[in-house]
């Protein structure tokens, strides 16, 4: 095949995957990323974030995407950006298991499948605490826990927008319970980083989970799962010594050194993600925020007119909702092109929207679905 035919055939083959431009995509939290961004990973995407001596303007991009989000989390300017969650998950855990010496880790049972992936790779102890009847962590629980635990314990992990519901656990009530016990506490905000920050300057039921709590030591926040291209996404941390610990010595390389549990980065996340945050502005990311949310609350109530449960009125885009006979209604959902996601709660469907899901999206699906559940099709 020559090269034209390749693109040609790839194309095509795309063609036959789910489209975001028809709003087809759901339940994924990966967005349709606008061209420019797209291009701009693009343009950087042979440079080496790992060869800071090589690619110094890479690594300055790295460095002002860092900036950017650390005064969003009130943090100090430390972190690194890394290929998403789950990356930043496993470094978080590996960097709180240096620091502490700790193999304990406890989190809700809310907390994302790449907490328990990290705990396996990293042979770390997992013990999880249930949810309320409000999908909140038991709090109660998990103070005792860190009580009992506190000499082995590596960290607390907290979700600032659960995968399920979209739910900011409430760290700084967390903090308040159980603040006479030493321990560190990593916040997994791959979802709601880049949302929940804004939602809370007017919506005060949004819980402080950032570095003004004082046990806060890291967090992740993902890019790509509101603008940017995947893979994007970022690992904030509270102190230099942290990322001291992440740092190998690499005598083949012109730096001598190593950030991250990764070899190469590819710049191309560097510079996507600075494109955004220069295209958008701290004001543009407030403003694509509110509007994801607004469209939720009306996803949210159009569900609720046709007699279908929501679960949890929603404060970051996600809305789950619940239906008898879940499995058959996704499978009709699906077959209309319509890519709703399953949870871990019995018989519900998730929606993340995203900036690809418009009114006019929300409104043909509300329309399958209704006739879904009353059977006409």
């Amino acid at each position: 095949m020559d090269v034209t035919e390749i693109i040609e055939t790839l194309r095509r083959l795309r063609e036959g995957e789910p489209s975001y431009v028809r709003g087809e995509v759901l339940g994924s939290m990966t967005v349709d990323a606008p061209n420019y961004l797209v291009e701009a990973f693009k343009i950087f995407i042979n440079t080496n974030l790992n060869d800071p001596k090589l690619f110094k303007i890479t690594y300055e991009l790295e460095r002002a995407c860092i900036k950017w989000l650390s005064e969003i989390m009130h943090g100090g300017g430390y972190g690194l950006l890394t290929y998403g969650g789950s990356e930043s998950n496993l470094t978080a855990l590996y960097v709180l298991r240096e620091l502490t010496g700790g193999d304990v880790v406890l989190a809700p049972k809310s907390a994302h499948i790449s907490i328990r992936k990290s705990c396996k790779v990293l042979k770390m102890n997992l013990i999880e605490v249930g949810v309320d009847e409000d999908f909140l962590p038991r709090l109660d629980d998990l103070c005792r826990l860190i009580r009992k635990y506190e000499g082995r314990l590596a960290c607390v992990v907290m979700t600032a927008g659960t995968t399920d519901l979209g739910v900011v656990e409430p760290v700084e009530l967390l903090v308040k319970m159980c603040g006479d016990v030493k321990y560190a506490i990593h916040v997994d905000a791959a979802y709601g980083g880049l949302i929940a920050p804004f939602i809370a300057e007017s919506d005060p039921e949004i819980p402080v989970f950032d570095f003004r709590l004082e046990k806060v030591y890291t967090i992740a926040v993902d890019f790509h799962k509101l603008i940017t291209p995947a893979p994007c996404g970022a690992l904030l941390l509270r102190s230099r010594e942290l990322e001291d610990l992440i740092t190998f010595e690499a005598p083949y390389m012109p730096s001598g050194r190593n950030r991250g549990l990764l070899g190469t980065r590819s710049g191309g996340i560097a510079a996507t993600a600075w494109a955004a945050i220069n295209s958008l502005g701290t004001e543009g990311f407030k403003q694509l925020a509110l509007d994801l949310v607004s469209r939720a609350k009306y996803l949210s109530s159009r569900l609720v007119e046709l007699g279908i449960k929501v679960l949890k009125e929603p404060k970051l885009p996600i809305v789950t909702f619940n239906v008898d006979n879940s499995d058959k209604v996704m499978k009709r959902l699906w077959a209309s092109k319509m890519y709703v996601y399953p949870t871990s709660i019995p018989n519900s469907l998730r929606v993340v929207v995203g900036p690809h899901i418009t009114y006019e999206v929300i409104d043909a699906f509300v329309r399958v679905l209704s006739n879904i559940v009353r059977g006409s099709e």
